[in-house]
């Protein structure tokens, strides 16, 4: 699973839709685009959007699956 499926994941079992997740962290528009793997998100942000959301930080990247490539 990629960064943004797993955001979209969070986001819809949270009931939120792309703009109150992404609280002004990141723009709607580029956080629409992190969920399509269009964009990449910074770990800054990354770690803004878990923490606002109350996403345990540990449990997002242990659900994570990583490209080395």
């Amino acid at each position: 699973m990629t960064v943004g499926e797993l955001l979209k994941e969070y986001r819809v079992k949270q009931n939120k839709s792309q703009k109150e997740f992404a609280a002004e962290i990141v723009s709607q528009s580029y956080y629409s685009k992190v969920e399509k793997n269009v964009h990449r998100i910074t770990a800054d942000d990354l770690l803004l959007l878990l923490t606002h959301n109350a996403i345990p930080i540990k449990n997002f990247f242990e659900r994570l699956e990583i490209d080395p490539h």
